[in-house]
């Protein structure tokens, strides 16, 4: 296990170029919003090893998050790190978020050593030549957002963010703001949508702001051939009220 400093945290990892990638991008990430509580909840979805869960706790030291990774690898590390950190009110959940309760295939480089980016319950996404298939809990949102206000929803989850906002979309009036990194492919984009989700979140009350998510750090490098060849697309979605 290799660890770096990351704002006030010691941050363990096993894979370098995965947790330099992630760092690079959280340091991007856009502030669009500010939560309207002392206490916000924060819910991330596609937590990883926490790079974004320390990033959250250092924008708002008292915010609570419910956080939710499927790669077995990937969440031993998130639960160290929080551990490790002493991080308070962080719940770390083992399971992907999707529109059912269910066991399901996941597909990617699930190993202790690999490069979880990429990883995915949709097989378009993450059924890739030389990838592993393990199964995974999956886990309804809404059960964890019925009667609660969310300052923020982040949903990072490699394909399967159309279904999950679906499912919740009676619930959204309780987000005050969101951020949904969109992950698309030539056959996936007939059930995972940038336009479609989009729409969703106008519907539904939110201002959104779209723009390309993709850049030479948003997948493993060798992975470039295989998003040529069925057309990946990743774009961010940020929405407020």
């Amino acid at each position: 296990m290799q660890r770096m400093k990351f704002r006030s945290y010691k941050l363990l990892f096993e894979n370098q170029a995965s947790a330099e990638s992630m760092v690079r991008q959280i340091d991007e990430f856009p502030s669009f919003f500010t939560p309207k509580v002392d206490r916000p909840l924060i819910i991330d979805c596609g937590a990883n090893i926490g790079v974004s869960v320390l990033e959250w706790k250092t924008r708002w030291p008292g915010s609570e998050i419910i956080c939710f990774e499927p790669d077995p690898f990937a969440f031993q590390i998130l639960q160290k790190n929080i551990d490790l950190n002493d991080v308070p009110s962080v719940r770390c959940i083992n399971a992907a978020v999707s529109d059912r309760e269910d066991t399901v295939p996941f597909y990617g480089e699930v190993s202790a050593r690999g490069d979880a980016r990429g990883n995915s319950i949709d097989a378009a996404w993450g059924q890739r030549e030389g990838t592993a298939e393990s199964m995974v809990k999956c886990k309804r949102l809404s059960s964890y957002i019925a009667m609660r206000d969310v300052s923020f929803l982040k949903l990072d989850i490699e394909g399967a963010e159309q279904r999950v906002l679906v499912e919740i979309a009676d619930q959204l009036d309780r987000v005050e703001a969101i951020y949904v990194e969109v992950h698309e492919t030539d056959d996936s984009v007939e059930y995972n949508s940038a336009a479609q989700i989009e729409q969703l979140l106008k519907d539904t009350g939110f201002h959104v702001e779209a723009e390309s998510r993709f850049s030479e750090h948003a997948l493993p490098v060798h992975l470039d051939a295989w998003r040529d060849s069925v057309g990946a697309r990743q774009v961010q979605l940020m929405g407020w009220r």
